[in-house]
């Protein structure tokens, strides 16, 4: 019984943690649609995508846990980017190939 009376601070510091990234997501989210309404030019795009991979790498690596994860589940995990990856790829080269309008 030992064991379970450090069980509540070791909870109460997870939740503390979860708390810090919640807010820090919730800032990225503000500096987001902040940038969003600035006219930077192409740079607004690559701003929103700079952010949006913060965010999710935020996700991925605290919530997920995945860097504790075993190495089967990181390994599904990389497929998953490498999927999504070759997907905007070809999405991209599709619409750069093409000469009429839509």
């Amino acid at each position: 019984m030992t064991g379970n009376r450090s069980h509540p601070s070791r909870s109460s510091a997870l939740w503390v943690r979860n708390g810090i990234i919640w807010l820090a997501l919730l800032a990225l989210l503000l500096l987001s649609m902040f940038l969003a309404y600035i006219p930077m030019g192409p740079v607004t795009v690559a701003s929103g995508i700079i952010v949006a991979v913060i965010k999710s790498s935020l996700v991925v690596v605290f919530f997920m846990e995945l860097i504790q994860a075993r190495a089967l589940v990181r390994l599904a995990a990389v497929s998953g980017l490498i999927f999504l990856a070759a997907m905007f790829l070809l999405t991209f080269a599709d619409v750069l190939t093409r000469t009429g309008k839509i």
